[in-house]
Parts: structure tokens; C-alpha cells; sequence
């Protein structure tokens, strides 16, 4: 493997079984894989935490459309950051529920506060962040109301 340095990890045998049935259970084909993914993951917490760094993302909301005004106070937040949202997906689920996705970008903290109005809307059901970092590539969740 050109550019790529080995190391060695040990670890207490139990803890070894579990990270192996937990990376088989995930699809991982091997160990170096999935500690890659893992340094990843960590490297990228430090943007995570900063409420001015860049992100991209998702908001996924399910919502009873049925419940008075829940539908107009969603299209008025979305215009409200329309510098935030890119894109709207709307899915009717079923009579009375649908979903919609935004896809979003700018500082993770004006993104947090916009996904915390939204959830706080009656009639949302459910409502979650998941934001990427465009110089990192790794997903994390920093936001959920089931």
C-alpha cells in the first residue's frame, strides 16, 4: 500500500471480540477499515463543536400535516434561512404524515438553532440533523427529536 503506514494497537481480548463483532455487523471487510474510519471520526469531532465551522447537510423531518398551520410555519422557516436551504424533498407517507429533507450548508450553530425551530413545530413528529463536514467527508447526527 503506497502512502499508507502501519501500526500496531493492542487491545484487551474482550474488547477486541466485541470490536470485531461489532465491524462484522457493519460490513467492514477489516479491522484497518474500520480503525480508519474510526481516527476519521475522531479527527473530525473539533468541528463538531465549533459553532462557526462550515457544514453541509440534511435536516429529515416527519410531520402530521393535519395539525392547523404545521405546513405554512414550515415553508415560512425555510424562507426565513432560505440562504441556509438548497434543496426540499417532500414525500407524502401516508394520509396525514409526510416527510420532507433539507439540504442545508452554512456555520453548524445557525444550522443547529434552524433544526431546533423546526422540531420545536407542532406536528413534527421527528426531526434530525446530520451534518457533513465538506474538508472531513465523515457524517455525525448533532441533533434529534423522536
Amino acid at each position: 500500500m503506497d502512502g499508507v503506514t502501519r501500526i500496531g494497537v493492542s487491545l484487551e481480548p474482550e474488547l477486541l471480540k466485541e470490536f470485531d463483532a461489532s465491524i462484522s455487523k457493519k460490513g467492514y471487510v477489516s479491522r484497518s477499515e474500520a480503525i480508519r474510519d474510526l481516527v476519521r471520526d475522531s479527527l473530525a469531532e473539533s468541528d463538531w463543536k465549533n459553532d462557526n465551522e462550515y457544514m453541509t447537510g440534511v435536516v429529515v423531518m416527519v410531520y402530521d400535516h393535519s395539525i392547523s398551520s404545521v405546513g405554512e410555519r414550515l415553508t415560512e422557516l425555510q424562507h426565513e434561512h432560505i440562504s441556509n436551504v438548497n434543496t426540499t424533498i417532500h414525500v407524502h407517507l401516508d394520509h396525514d404524515r409526510c416527510m420532507e429533507i433539507l439540504i442545508v450548508e452554512g456555520e453548524l450553530g445557525t444550522l443547529k438553532n434552524f433544526a431546533s425551530e423546526i422540531t420545536s413545530i407542532k406536528g413534527v413528529l421527528r426531526g434530525r440533523l446530520t451534518m457533513v463536514s465538506p474538508k472531513s467527508g465523515n457524517m455525525h447526527h448533532v441533533g434529534t427529536r423522536n
